[in-house]
């Protein structure tokens, strides 16, 4: 019964119990499951901090914190890790064992350490990064028109960082460049602090502020003194003709000024800086800087003031004031990006000459809209730049101008560009044409206004097989008024080892003749002087032929450079007398002029833990071919060197020395040459910095006080101190 009856529930309930029983063993199997692969995936999980590296990369003697740093294990490079704005790093999950670390930075020789690692262990490790003597990874861009590293460069080009810019000390342009080898200072006509590179002065050398011209030269010279220091990310030099990337102007070398760019995302950046000095100088700057989402911003103002004129030496009633205003947006996209930019400069100048006051009141603005696109190997650059200069040239027998008198000049120049680069595999070709719009309104020049258009189109290639590059280039140049005009080069690179590069080019440059030397009228009657000068609209280009050669060996902490070059020019203007007119003789502008200049510059440079050395030395041999006689205001020997050591808890000093020879300043009716004997400048400088940002300074220029005749500007010793601050991803 029991068994019939067990059969009978069973057979009635048998479905819905089954369905019961049978749950059990499907439960089990996935919770079995789950449990395994939680243990499976828990593993890894687990195993991943088992090894932790933590720690900090400092710069070796300061102390100071390196950002960026890239900190990776040698025997697997894809794990990885940047230290953060404290210099702070850590890499977890490495299995037990020794491990290899290897710490890189753009601007420190590499360092590899050895942890020992344990099983959920964490082992903290401070690695002391030593500066490159040499940053040969550093991006510049005027050697190329582009971005290249330092080290692919087929021109040799000098590059002075931010940093180099702050630790000077300087509040001008012209002022820290002076102190670089083979790089001399030239005054102005009548103010103004300009330089000479290769032996050619300053109405030779092209000045651009990233790379657009900077105008408003004054008898062809431009007066560096006007772009102030703080708003300076670096300096690009290269020495040698660049007529074939840049056109006129550019027989000597080009100068260009890179301003702070626009902050990158998740960037908010501040500055701010008061220098006090002798001479009554009082500078003070605000700089701000981050991104808004795509939108980088950077903003700089400055105020410099300092009883001392530009390019003289003599400080009876001299005075120069400036203010100044930069303001850059960039837009970034994944191809492409917009950027536009603003820069006003307004300055006043005085000096004395007799019983009177001069006044010299320049004003310049620039705007320029560029942007890029990448289209795969293709690189497309367009840029608009508008710019004007305003000189007011005032005199009085007060200390202050009248108002309402004076004469005023103003320049224009409008240019719009276009360049292109093509990457395929190894080889580069870049091609762009400029169009530019110069003009003028003097009363000094016929018609009182004038204006000149120009066309240029160029190419280059870059065509390299392994270690040797070949850079053949060619700019076309038509100006309604003188013509037409070729300008190739040739340049090439052999980089024989990682360290050490040999470079070589020939090639030409050409200068246009300027506004006043194609239609200046001017005449100046006084007690005892009595002379006119007209231009010349039939003048030519003058030209120049350049061979340049160098040698460069980098390692890790030292470098040695040797560079030598041989430019002969042809054609340069000059003015010649060609009458007298009861009483008054006349000059003209002609191409009368044929020379050369020749030289030698040598440098090294290393670094040794914090310390860090650089000397320099040039020699120069400058003449006039037609006459045998040498050309004055060269000095044939100068030289240079530097000492910076940051001490603990972030004191940092510095020293340097510029020493210039003898040098020819003038030539009498007899043909005796008279020279200003050599002059050796020492300058010092310490900082401390403290916390939350802020760092103290003060220095001495002219340690010796030695004060040459003759010498283009002031020269007589100088302190000053500043107080600055900066916050958090500042530049």
């Amino acid at each position: 019964m029991s068994e019939s009856g067990r059969g009978v529930r069973s057979g009635v309930r048998g479905p819905r119990h089954a369905r019961r029983v049978g749950a059990r063993p499907i439960r089990a199997v996935w919770a079995c499951a789950a449990i395994a692969a939680a243990l499976l995936l828990h593993a890894p999980l687990a195993a991943q901090p088992g090894g932790v590296v933590r720690g900090r990369v400092v710069e070796a003697g300061s102390g100071a914190a390196v950002a960026s740093a890239v900190v990776s294990v040698a025997d697997a490079s894809e794990r990885s890790v940047l230290t953060d704005a404290d210099g702070v790093f850590r890499l977890e999950g490495l299995a037990p064992g020794t491990h290899r670390l290897r710490v890189t930075h753009m601007g420190y020789a590499e360092r590899e350490v050895e942890v020992e690692v344990t099983r959920a262990g964490e082992v903290v490790v401070n690695v002391a990064l030593t500066p490159r003597a040499l940053p040969l990874d550093a991006l510049v861009v005027t050697a190329g028109r582009r971005l290249q590293a330092l080290k692919d460069v087929p021109v040799p080009t000098e590059v002075v960082s931010a940093e180099e810019i702050r630790r000077s000390g300087a509040s001008d342009v012209a002022a820290v460049l002076v102190e670089r080898t083979g790089i001399q200072p030239q005054g102005g006509h009548p103010s103004g602090s300009g330089l000479m590179l290769q032996g050619l002065g300053s109405e030779r050398v092209l000045v651009l502020i990233d790379g657009q011209p900077f105008i408003g030269r004054l008898s062809g010279q431009i007066d560096l003194s006007r772009i102030p220091a703080a708003a300076v990310e670096r300096i690009e030099v290269v020495k040698g003709p660049q007529s074939t990337l840049y056109g006129s102007e550019a027989m000597g070398g080009v100068v260009n000024v890179i301003t702070r760019p626009a902050g990158e995302r998740g960037e908010r950046a501040w500055r701010g800086e008061v220098v006090m000095g002798s001479a009554d100088r009082l500078d003070f700057g605000l700089g701000a800087r981050g991104a808004l989402g795509r939108l980088g911003y950077v903003a700089e103002f400055g105020r410099r003031e300092i009883a001392v004129t530009p390019g003289m030496a003599d400080t009876s009633g001299a005075r120069a004031d400036r203010w100044d205003g930069l303001v850059t947006l960039r837009w970034s996209g994944e191809r492409s990006h917009v950027e536009a930019s603003a820069l006003v400069l307004d300055e006043r100048q005085r000096w004395r000459t007799g019983q009177l006051y001069d006044f010299a009141d320049n004003r310049q603005w620039s705007l320029r809209l560029g942007g890029s696109h990448r289209a795969g190997g293709h690189r497309f650059v367009p840029v608009l730049y508008v710019t004007e200069f305003r000189n007011l040239a005032r005199r009085s027998t007060m200390p202050e101008p009248v108002a309402g008198t004076g004469e005023e000049e103003v320049q224009r120049e409008i240019e719009a560009e276009l360049a292109y680069t093509l990457h395929a595999g190894q080889h580069v070709l870049d091609a762009g044409v400029e169009a530019k719009r110069r003009s003028i309104r003097s009363v000094r020049v016929v018609g009182e206004s004038r204006a000149l258009h120009t066309v240029e189109p160029f190419i280059q290639a870059t065509l390299a097989a392994g270690p040797f590059s070949v850079v053949p280039g060619a700019r076309f140049s038509w100006s309604e008024e003188w013509g037409t005009h070729w300008t190739p080069r040739l340049a090439a690179l052999w980089r024989a080892t990682p360290s050490l590069a040999v470079r070589a080019s020939l090639g030409t440059g050409y200068r246009a003749p300027d506004f006043k030397e194609l239609y200046m009228q001017f005449l100046n009657i006084s007690p005892g002087i009595a002379y006119a000068v007209r231009g010349n609209p039939a003048l030519r280009p003058e030209t120049s032929t350049n061979v340049t050669g160098s040698v460069e060996w980098t390692g890790a902490q030292v470098y040695l450079r040797a560079h030598a070059f041989h430019n002969r020019f042809e054609d340069f203007i000059e003015t010649r007398a060609v009458g007298d007119s009861a009483g008054v003789t006349l000059f003209t502008y002609g191409n009368v002029d044929n020379g050369r200049t020749r030289g030698i510059e040598l440098e090294a440079g290393a670094t040794w833990h914090g310390l860090r050395g650089e000397a320099g030395y040039a020699w120069l041999d400058a003449e006039r071919t037609t006459t045998g006689e040498q050309l004055l205001g060269r000095p044939a020997h100068s030289a240079r060197v530097s000492l910076t050591y940051p001490l603990p808890f972030g004191l940092r000093a510095s020293a340097s020395g510029v020493y210039t020879g003898r040098t020819p300043i003038q030539r009498t009716e007899s043909g005796e040459v008279l020279h200003r004997d050599g002059f050796l400048r020492i300058d010092l400088r310490v900082a401390q910095a403290l916390p939350r940002g802020f760092e103290i300074a003060a220095g001495v220029d002219n340690v010796l006080d030695e004060r040459p005749e003759h010498w283009p500007g002031f020269a007589e010793r100088q302190f000053h101190v500043s107080i600055g601050w900066r916050s958090d991803g500042s530049r």
